[in-house]
């Protein structure tokens, strides 16, 4: 995916983050254990780490091996200490993590190919593992029947899947083995047979992602799919109701480019929509829906992250910075949109815990109703940058703390590392954290990173 950089703002903002971690704020954010270090192997980091837990409270967590590893990077987990997948580990409680199974002690799998993966899971179950090689996706499946027992049931190196090229592959799963695979194109001009899939409505593209359907656990898929109208970066969620056909993508639109006429970055171009693409009926047809405008000068801007709650509640959390000449952030803004009625309308609050500059953040819900988000944050140019998460009753005051107290980036990086990090509850309704830190192996953007996890205590 794109990297980008972050700016400076005023110093004064070192006060509002002391003031949100005094001893006199009330009440508490959320403390959590001892961090892991996932990236064991010395010179083999990583970056943009996601994850999923089920039902049985299996922690998955997956990540961008460094650049220089690319290819072939060490991989002392493994049965053959080498792999080409995507870092991809397991464990059954946030202490110890292991490499996922295969299908043989060999691991075959790990030889896969695989530059960026997404992690969803079922309600049967299954956990589901998408992983670009650029041109398509490699596709994995797991079956967990109990804490710390999952075993490989299927993977393959291609989906297929029509585009010729996919920056950023995103999964969503629920129910018995209904599959959401959504890929990016990379512009709104260069996928057009997704463009006449999905009917008359205005839901269909062109744009840069496009949502591709099984029906059978990920056995096939739709290979050219549908591809959203206006759609820019995007992420997606499954509604895990029982007996729910809710599926969801999230987007902004680029500010309004087309790449034709238009495109992001051009003077002028001040579109910015935000964009709920709904599905009632499993992926098989859409409706479009307008959440709201962002600020398309916006240099860094990036997708909403999205959850759906155990009552049908979406929650959306969106990033929007002021940036500079330069294309740097000099504030930020956590804006949190609600939606009550499947996606259609939207109401929105301003959930920014203090002012400062904040990169990257991510939203979750748990079962038990508490929101839950994270995000990395300094409060000036002088200062370096943490991991934060808080958590809040929907509608109260979110309360953030450090996730950790180890600097993820120092100072004179204008921004932490990666383009995402995420967040999961799991069934307990304890949030569990992975992202990314500055490490000292080498010291080279893109080669100096590891990735770290924490849960909730």
């Amino acid at each position: 995916m794109r990297k980008v950089l972050a700016g400076a703002i005023c110093s004064a903002a070192v006060a509002a983050l002391v003031a949100q971690g005094s001893a006199g704020a009330a009440p508490a954010g959320p403390k959590f254990g001892a961090p892991v270090l996932l990236t064991t192997d010395k010179y083999a980091g990583g970056y943009e780490p996601g994850l999923t837990i089920d039902r049985f409270n299996n922690v998955v967590v997956t990540a961008h091996k460094q650049n220089h590893t690319l290819v072939v990077s060490p991989d002392s987990r493994g049965t053959v200490p080498v792999r080409s997948q995507s870092w991809l580990w397991t464990s059954k409680d946030g202490k110890t993590f292991s490499d996922m199974p295969g299908l043989t002690p060999v691991q075959e799998q790990n030889a896969e190919f695989g530059d960026e993966g997404d992690l969803a899971h079922d309600e049967t179950g299954h956990i589901y593992f998408v992983d670009t090689n650029v041109t398509d996706d490699s596709f994995s499946r797991y079956k967990a029947s109990g804490n710390g027992k999952l075993a490989l049931e299927t993977t393959r190196p291609a989906g297929p899947f029509g585009e010729t090229v996919d920056d950023r592959p995103w999964i969503a799963a629920h129910g018995d083995g209904v599959v959401m695979y959504i890929g990016n194109q990379g512009d709104k001009v260069s996928y057009p047979a997704g463009s006449v899939r999905g009917g008359d409505g205005d839901a269909y593209g062109p744009g840069r992602y496009t949502v591709y359907m099984s029906y059978n656990h990920g056995d096939t898929f739709d290979p050219i799919g549908i591809t959203l109208n206006d759609s820019g970066w995007c992420r997606p969620a499954a509604d895990h109701r029982a007996g729910s056909k809710l599926l969801y993508v999230l987007c902004t639109n680029d500010g309004g480019a087309d790449d034709t006429t238009t495109n992001a970055g051009d003077p002028g171009y001040t579109n910015g929509t935000l964009w709920s693409y709904v599905s009632k009926d499993d992926g098989k047809t859409w409706n479009r829906f307008r959440m709201g405008r962002y600020d398309a000068k916006d240099a860094v801007s990036t997708y909403p992250s999205v959850s759906v709650g155990a009552d049908g509640t979406v929650y959306a959390l969106y990033n929007e910075s002021k940036t500079n000449s330069s294309g740097n952030p000099v504030s930020g803004k956590l804006r949190l949109l609600t939606s009550k009625n499947n996606g259609r309308t939207w109401s929105e609050q301003n959930v920014t815990p203090a002012a400062g500059m904040y990169r990257y953040t991510w939203v979750d819900v748990a079962p038990n109703g508490t929101l839950g988000i994270a995000y990395y944050y300094r409060p000036d140019a002088s200062s370096d940058w943490f991991v934060y998460a808080a958590t809040a009753r929907p509608g109260q005051r979110f309360v953030p703390t450090k996730v950790s107290t180890a600097t993820i980036a120092v100072k004179s990086n204008p921004s932490a590392f990666g383009d995402f990090f995420q967040v999961a509850f799991g069934p307990d309704s304890k949030l569990n954290v992975v992202w990314t830190s500055q490490n000292s192996d080498l010291v080279l953007d893109g080669l100096n990173t590891d990735i770290y996890y924490a849960k909730q205590k």
